[in-house]
């Protein structure tokens, strides 16, 4: 009776484990089509949110898409949820409850856990949310929504200044101790040898160990050309520094758009755009009771899709200490690279001015640098989770055949990596910007073909705010000063 009650809890464990991943791959599939085709079908969202699964994620998810469809208010209500979420579930975890999940990411994975996001996804959360209040004309809570991105981001760079330090340091130490390791050194040189052996027709004994080819160098470059990049390395999301910049330099406040965009300069010292919205704004900072006396338009250019997550299985050596079948193997994130739409966009107005967009930021670049530093201990904890389920599968197999097949099955099933990401971000941001002169604008694309032609009122300033998930497909929409 006890043994059958053990057969159906492993039965059940494997079922569950494998289709929640796989209708979690699924559905963010589709959303990524339903963004691909401009599509406002909010009922995946709506799903989600009901079930209570991933609320962070699908909150943030469908902010994005409610801006993709012009409805800044519902926009803004997902990504205010999402807030609630990181303060409550995430920024005052209780103890007991980040213990919980531990234990689940060793035993299943971490999927099995609520998303919890990234530090980047945050500081977006409030620039999206500052953007959603201009669209609707509120300055005000605009200025509330930059000031907490502003906040975000100097926690940020306090936070992992030097948390980035010890851990570079820390894994520096890490992979030379197994380079110096001269035991290490051995048994991977007595595997090769074994593995030659094989190769060579020679008889093995059948409690040698199965190994994977590659494993090991795979396991190894994967972690070196993560840890290699070093780009934004301050977690400084220049678009929130310099769209910020943009609303203070149009709401008057010439000294502290003065400032962020010196911020903006250091980051990116040969930016032509922001060379040129400085510049503007210092002469305007210098100038008593100063006002515009010529009016501009920017062009904020959302383009194509950020990097997101797909998964890499790792088989681990393992050396059989009988003939019972045994599987141990890891399965880490990885990052893929999407594409992007225009390369670059240039407006012009009927004057003969005319601007190309300069990428303000790369968001590519900034995904990676979060990633590469937490991805040392996503590596350690899928070790660790392999570890514990070889241990049990073992034990399972010396105890029944039967339910050591269940456990090797839900080994296998359960190895899975967390590649969950809010995949509606772009893959950079872009900004150019000319006198509005008459009010006739047009955007070009880079073989100069017309994306848009307008007629803007001349005696404000105006941001044309243009995404551009792909080629052939344009979301606009207008904030006038």
């Amino acid at each position: 009776m006890q043994k059958n009650l053990t057969y159906m809890i492993l039965f059940i464990f494997l079922l569950f484990s494998g289709c929640a991943y796989k209708s979690s791959t699924n559905e963010l599939a589709r959303f990524d089509d339903i963004l691909r085709e401009n599509d406002c079908d909010f009922s995946l969202i709506d799903k989600k949110l009901k079930n209570g699964d991933d609320i962070i994620l699908w909150t943030i998810q469908g902010g994005a898409l409610a801006r993709n469809c012009g409805d800044f208010a519902k926009s803004t209500e997902l990504f205010d949820e999402a807030e609630l979420h990181y303060k409550f579930d995430v920024d005052m975890k209780n103890p007991l409850l980040e213990a919980r999940d531990k234990t689940r990411s060793i035993f299943i994975n971490n999927n099995a856990n609520q998303y919890e996001g990234d530090v980047y996804e945050k500081i977006m959360v409030n620039t999206y949310k500052a953007l959603n209040f201009l669209a609707l004309n509120d300055k005000e809570n605009a200025r509330v929504e930059f000031n907490r991105a502003f906040e975000r981001q100097r926690i940020a760079k306090e936070y992992f200044a030097n948390d980035i330090a010890s851990l570079e340091k820390k894994n520096a130490k890490n992979l030379q101790d197994l380079k110096n390791n001269q035991d290490s050194y051995n048994t991977f040189a007595k595997l090769k040898a074994e593995r030659q052996k094989r190769k060579n027709g020679a008889k093995v004994s059948p409690q040698t160990l199965i190994f994977n080819e590659n494993s090991i160098d795979l396991a190894f470059n994967r972690y070196t050309q993560n840890a290699a990049s070093a780009a934004y390395a301050d977690f400084i999301n220049p678009f929130t520094t310099y769209v910020g910049a943009l609303f203070l330099l149009n709401d008057k406040s010439y000294q502290r758009a003065v400032d962020l965009l010196k911020e903006s300069l250091q980051i990116d010292p040969k930016n032509l755009q922001i060379a040129k919205d400085f510049a503007l704004a210092d002469k305007m900072a210098g100038g008593f009771n100063a006002d515009f006396k010529e009016h501009y338009v920017w062009l904020l250019y959302e383009n194509g899709f950020g990097a997101i997550k797909n998964e890499v299985r790792i088989d681990l050596p393992l050396f059989l200490v009988s003939n019972s079948l045994i599987y141990s193997g890891i399965a880490v994130p990885s990052l893929q690279f999407r594409t992007a739409s225009y390369p670059f966009l240039t407006i012009k107005n009927s004057s003969g001015d005319s601007s190309v967009t300069s990428v303000i930021a790369d968001i590519d670049a900034i995904i990676v640098a979060e990633f590469d530093k937490r991805y040392f201990s996503l590596v350690a904890e899928a070790i660790i989770s392999a570890a514990a389920k070889t241990i049990v599968q073992k034990q399972l197999s010396d105890t029944d055949p039967l339910l050591g097949f269940l456990g090797f099955f839900y080994q296998i099933a359960t190895t899975k990596a967390d590649i969950r990401s809010w995949s509606a971000l772009p893959k950079n941001f872009g900004a150019a910007s000319i006198p509005i002169k008459d009010g006739n604008i047009v955007i070009v694309d880079e073989n100069g073909a017309i994306l848009l032609k307008d007629f803007l009122q001349n005696d404000k300033n105006v941001i044309i705010y243009l995404k551009s998930s792909q080629k052939g497909q344009i979301i606009t929409h207008k904030i006038y000063f």
